[in-house]
């Protein structure tokens, strides 16, 4: 349950930010790259109170301020990507930079408004907003881990949330695949269906396809995951193997317990 965690905890925080004030992350001394905090708010009508009409943006992430430029660049235009993406209603071409964050925000402001003033009587219109929240987490001399959640309500039958796990190989900047650092995909997507089944409370023998998990099809490795110090996490967004209903699905599988099927050498 880590992530609800983090959603709600940097939710709050980035309620209370505005401006695009900076502040360092210390921890982050000494390592091939160096982050810093960025804050970015945008608000459209009557914030001010709490049943105002009102569309608001809210984001708090991380963003490399120093290192090599290749690969500073690279991982800033990772966050920039997901930034902008989570604002737009449709697909995004053109440079992932703060510029176009700012148009993608101003965007997302001017649906809403366009919407409220087409029927101002739908409640659903009367607030909108998107959050964003991204973490620093393991940072070595070989990768770094960053987690973005978002949160977003656009009118829609639900708000939405979820999260994006962003690992990069700070040689090049690219983003990390499973394939780097696993020696044996087939043992090591076994050893993730099990815990998976355990998350669940499902019996080992337990069909996924017929509890209502992968749409009908084999088991797949999650697209977010973490690297963190005594482990890898898995994080499975809700929607993307079962139904919204269904929830996130989320677990931790040590080292020690994969044992060789991981590279190590890779990470740290």
């Amino acid at each position: 349950m880590r992530y609800y965690l983090l959603i709600i905890i940097l939710l709050i925080v980035s309620a209370g930010c505005s401006g695009s004030k900076k502040r360092k992350l210390e921890s982050e001394k000494g390592l091939k790259v160096q982050f810093g905090i960025k804050n970015f708010q945008m608000k459209l009508g009557d914030c001010d109170k709490a049943d105002g009409d009102c569309a608001q943006v809210d984001m708090v992430y991380p963003i490399v301020e120093a290192g090599v430029p290749m690969v500073k660049q690279a991982i800033n235009d990772s966050i920039y990507s997901f930034l902008i993406q989570s604002l737009l209603f449709e697909g995004f071409s053109g440079e992932f930079s703060e510029k176009n964050l700012n148009a993608a925000a101003n965007s997302f402001l001017n649906e809403w408004q366009t919407a409220n003033s087409t029927e101002p009587d739908n409640a659903a219109n009367s607030g909108w907003e998107v959050s964003v929240t991204g973490e620093v987490g393991l940072h070595t001399p070989k990768v770094v881990s960053i987690t973005m959640g978002a949160y977003s309500y656009a009118g829609g039958a639900h708000p939405n949330s979820f999260v994006s796990v962003l690992n990069f190989d700070l040689k090049t900047g690219k983003s990390l695949t499973w394939p780097v650092f696993i020696t044996d995909q087939v043992a090591f997507e076994k050893m993730v269906e099990k815990e998976f089944k355990k998350a669940r409370d499902f019996p080992q023998n337990a069909d996924l396809t017929d509890e209502g998990f992968f749409w009908g099809e084999k088991f797949e490795l999650p697209a977010n995951f973490e690297l963190q110090k005594e482990g890898i996490y898995f994080w499975y967004n809700p929607f993307e193997v079962a139904a919204y209903a269904l929830g996130p699905t989320d677990f931790t599988i040590s080292y020690d317990d994969l044992g060789k099927l991981v590279r190590k050498d890779r990470i740290f």
